[in-house]
């Protein structure tokens, strides 16, 4: 910096020491510095102030390294002075070298210079200079002239930002370690100063290898240098790092403070590692910090969005124990997650713990409220309560009108959903492709074909673009009402404005067809397609196999799905699930079975519904033993069995005369240590019948009537006195098993007495019950009883079935007969 650029100091301390007269203030420096070095030379070096440039250039030819380095030496009490003598002989023409540069750097070094230290090494090193030494030479001198450590710190800490400003990230780093290994000791500030270059200009690689070679130097860091490695680690997303790093460095003694605890937490939640938060937060909670508000709410956030709701639950605890005012985002955040999981009760109690804060709620608030309400069904609920707080003056949001909206269309009643658009609109809200798409869905839910189609066209003349959602709910409804022209205009239309058909599309389309009858067009459209080829065809696939079983064409469907499976492909979960629902419901158990073996091949584990059909259609073709393999690959697959699935299995047991093995079944399932299983009223009826049959294979020989009473009855009472015990009570068909049992045991009045007590019961005896006693009656020779029996049946409307007629044919009841069908 020239030196008239500081009239007064300068002038003062020249005038001080009488250097020159003041008027000399009115030349050039480059007249100033030769006054300088006059007065501090001799004899023969002596020049004369003249203000003459010519002169001045002349004379300063005659500056040597050593009257600079003598003259700066006389300077060093001031080095303002000297940096800018420095400076100044330089812009005349002087030539610094080694011994001048030395110099300066000491004199700047000793009296704490830093901008102008930084400035000269700006100079040395600076990639467009082309004058000046080395700068590892000056170091190397300035560390054996120093007078003190610390001085030669100092140099080495501006020579740092020097090279931060001249140099990149990896030459300032290279630099680094060459002080390093020279012994310079860099101070916390100069760590973080390179620390946060190094972040600021690099990735978190870069920033690891520092703090590695800064460990490895033993250099004292602190609760900023962590808070600097860590939060570059975070933005990297190398959370895991981050928090071994926070651990390393408070083993190392970094004493981190509230801040850094709190900025720490938040990185944590930035990448999603919200148990690490979590446990960060609760270690500075325990260590006595007072960490920030935003903190505990995105450690309630991040926890709340892994529906791990009880631990979110306790960090909003310790928040209020830390004093902090309720505030609207962390309810919020529960309130959200709580409404996700059906629990609408807690949500409601964070809702009045807001409003009981005086703290209001918002339009997203009651949107978590109202999609709570969707999941669970309530649809109904979601327009009460949207017109309750419209009511109440809160600003709704286009989300609320779309929920209601959307809530309207699936009840039908589509003039309230166009009414509340309209209303929508009035209020400055425009609507945009879901609230439109929403209105399409509805009518087409109804088959309100042409309704659909004005709203498809009003959207477009809005200038908003239908995606592929609105247009595959709007072939969906064509292709179900059987519009096969207009599902292609519109796939042609889709295709035209830039949204390209995809495999879902098709499927929608196929599946529309088939639903509708139209099983021909679809065939067309997937041969088609399939030979034209297109991305994820396996959607294809599952929608043809299911269209072939909604038109009833399950050879088809299973043909289809072998020829998939040969070409690599597979269809879907659901798809398979219904190709073995109808297989077994044709009694096709081993095609059935082939699906299933496919599937576990193809590690797509077929559900507790499915495997219990397999038990079944095995079950009632008497082919027990198959039927118990599939129910061990049940277990073995993971799943748990239900009291549903064993009391299928126990009632094929005790079809196919097998009644122990259905009592150690039905023994296995209630004393199960893991997961014991209460059985149900079916499950007991099940037992009681198989009883019931073994009991009567023994055709009662030799034994009286009262013994097979007795015999007949403690069997019945010991499952009806288990049934109490668990609080179950007979049903209309726990009591036919049990009505039957006592008739076949001729004990009419025992038959009689349950038939009786069922009806005190309030149970309505159905045609079953009826025949089952009538039957009794029938074979004791009790024909009036039988004939009061018939009846009663007609008073109450029942019709008898063919086996009462059987019966009254064969007991020469036609008489009754004729007059039943009268």
């Amino acid at each position: 910096m020239p030196l008239w650029w500081w009239p007064k100091p300068t002038a003062e301390w020249f005038r001080h020491k009488r250097v020159f007269s003041w008027g000399i203030f009115s030349h050039p420096f480059s007249a100033l510095t030769a006054s300088v070095q006059s007065d501090y030379s001799s004899g023969d070096e002596k020049l004369d102030v003249s203000p003459d440039n010519e002169d001045t250039r002349k004379r300063s030819r005659s500056l040597s390294s050593d009257n600079v380095v003598r003259t700066l030496r006389c300077l060093k009490m001031n080095p303002a002075v000297a940096f800018a003598y420095f400076q100044d002989t330089e812009s005349i023409g002087f030539h610094h070298d080694f011994s001048t540069y030395s110099e300066i750097i000491h004199i700047l070094s000793h009296s704490q210079k830093g901008k102008m230290l930084v400035s000269l090494f700006c100079e040395i090193i600076s990639p467009t200079g082309s004058r000046g030494p080395e700068i590892m030479p000056l170091i190397y001198h300035l560390r054996e002239n120093c007078a003190t450590c610390h001085t030669f710190s100092f140099s080495c800490n501006c020579l740092i930002k020097a090279h931060t400003m001249c140099h990149d990230v990896s030459l300032t780093i290279e630099m680094f370690s060459h002080l390093l290994s020279l012994g310079y000791v860099p101070s916390t500030w100069a760590c973080n100063f390179v620390l946060k270059f190094v972040a600021q200009s690099s990735d978190s690689e870069m920033v690891i290898t520092v703090y590695d070679q800064m460990k490895c130097s033993q250099l004292t860091l602190d609760a900023h240098s962590l808070s600097i490695v860590t939060r570059s680690l975070c933005q990297g997303k190398k959370a895991d790092k981050a928090f071994q790093v926070w651990v390393e460095m408070i083993e190392m003694g970094v004493k981190p403070d509230a801040h850094a605890y709190s900025s720490f937490i938040i990185y944590l939640c930035g990448c999603g590692k919200y148990d690490l938060a979590n446990a960060v937060l609760q270690k500075g909670s325990r260590e006595g910090f007072q960490i920030e508000a935003m903190a505990y709410n995105k450690v309630i956030d991040g926890l709340c969005k892994e529906m791990k709701l009880d631990e979110a639950e306790k960090v909003m605890k310790k928040k209020t124990e830390q004093g902090y005012a309720p505030d609207v985002h962390g309810h919020s955040y529960l309130i959200r997650s709580y409404c996700k999981a059906g629990d609408l009760e807690k949500a409601w109690v964070h809702i009045e713990a807001i409003l009981s804060c005086g703290i209001g709620i918002n339009c997203h608030i009651v949107s978590y409220l109202l999609q709570g309400f969707r999941q669970l069904g309530w649809t109904d609920e979601i327009t009460a309560q949207f017109h309750k707080f419209k009511d109440s003056g809160l600003h709704l949001d286009g989300i609320l009108y779309n929920i209601a909206i959307d809530a309207y269309c699936k009840f039908g009643e589509m003039n309230e959903a166009v009414k509340l658009l309209k209303e929508m609109m009035a209020k400055d809200l425009a609507p945009d492709k879901i609230h439109y798409t929403c209105l399409v869905n509805g009518y087409c839910l109804k088959g309100d074909i042409e309704n659909a189609r004005q709203v498809f066209e009003q959207m477009l003349n809005s200038n908003i673009k239908p995606d592929i959602v609105t247009y595959n709910i709007l072939i969906s409804g064509y292709s179900r009402s059987g519009l096969a022209m207009e599902v292609f205009d519109l796939l042609e239309h889709m295709i035209d404005q830039g949204v390209e058909p995809n495999s879902l599309t098709y499927g929608v389309v196929i599946d529309g067809f088939c639903r509708a009858g139209y099983l021909r067009e679809a065939v067309s459209l997937f041969n088609a397609v399939k030979e034209n080829g297109i991305d994820n065809i396996d959607v294809l696939y599952s929608a043809m196999v299911c269209g072939y079983l909604h038109s009833g064409k399950i050879d088809l469907a299973y043909r289809l799905f072998l020829s998939v499976a040969r070409q690599g492909h597979f269809v879907d979960h659901f798809s398979c699930s219904k190709l073995i629902s109808h297989l077994c419901r044709d009694g096709n158990v081993k095609d059935a079975s082939t699906v299933f073996s496919m599937m576990l091949e193809k590690n797509d584990v077929p559900d507790l519904v499915s495997y219990t059909m397999l038990i079944s259609a095995y079950c009632k073709s008497g082919d027990m033993d198959n039927a118990r393999l599939w129910f061990h690959s049940l277990v073995e697959q993971g799943l748990s069995a239900d009291v549903i699935v064993y009391t299928v299995l126990m009632n094929g047991y005790c079809r196919s005369g097998r009644l122990k093995e259905a009592c150690e079944l039905f023994s296995q399932m209630t004393s199960d240590v893991i997961n014991p299983i209460n059985p149900d009223v079916v499950a007991y009826t099940v037992l009681l019948d198989g009883q019931l049959k073994e009991t009567l294979e023994l055709r009662w020989q030799g034994i009286t009537k009262e013994s097979r009473s007795f015999l007949l009855r403690a069997k019945q009472k010991y499952i009806l006195s288990s049934m109490k015990n668990l609080g179950i009570e007979p049903d209309v068909i726990c009591y036919t098993v049990l009505i039957d049992g006592q008739c076949k045991a001729e004990c009419l009045e025992e038959a009689r007495e349950l038939f009786d007590e069922m009806l005190q019961k309030g149970l309505t005896p159905d045609v079953y019950t009826y025949t089952a006693l009538l039957d009794g009656y029938y074979s004791q020779g009790e024909i009036a009883k039988a004939e009061d029996l018939l009846q009663e049946m007609k008073d109450k409307g029942m019709k008898p079935d063919e086996l009462i007629f059987s019966l009254l044919k064969q007991k020469t009841l036609r008489s009754q007969k004729v007059q039943l069908c009268l």
